[in-house]
């Protein structure tokens, strides 16, 4: 059973899986749909089947590969998923965990981003209440994990 998190303190007992959905900034919506609607206007005023095609195939695109964008807290690992991409990340793996603005490129759809550091990688993602998702990682990986503070 998974409990859904809007931002109401934690109660939960560590063994239940908790379910973060992602932050999403308005910015980025504007973005992406001003693109597909220029595509659309294109092919209505222009009578294009290419640029019908074109927003139609962008507009599955986008929708596969960000829809559901969320994070899975769970007994033993964190679940990340955005669209078709999910990664399992065990606690044991986790070295650190702190905040971040970073632009690189991550399962997250908002500039607003936790960074989970691994021995070998990190994950950026970007739960949208960032403070608690840290505060329940750490209830779970409380020996792995280590930093808070903003940095890129």
């Amino acid at each position: 059973m998974a409990t859904t998190v809007q931002s109401q303190p934690s109660n939960q007992e560590v063994a239940e899986d908790l379910v973060f959905f992602s932050r999403i900034d308005v910015w980025l919506v504007l973005c992406v749909g001003a693109s597909l609607a220029l595509c659309f206007v294109l092919a209505w005023t222009q009578q294009s089947v290419m640029a019908f095609a074109i927003g139609s195939l962008t507009v599955a695109a986008v929708l596969a590969l960000t829809v559901p964008c969320k994070y899975t807290l769970t007994k033993s690992h964190l679940k990340i998923r955005c669209g078709l991409l999910k990664r399992v990340v065990p606690y044991a793996d986790i070295v650190g965990i702190e905040l971040s603005r970073s632009i690189v490129s991550a399962p997250a759809l908002s500039l607003m981003r936790v960074k989970v550091s691994c021995a070998r990688t990190a994950h950026l993602i970007s739960p949208n209440d960032r403070e608690r998702f840290m505060k329940e990682l750490r209830a779970r990986a409380p020996l792995h994990v280590e930093k808070s503070g903003i940095h890129s």
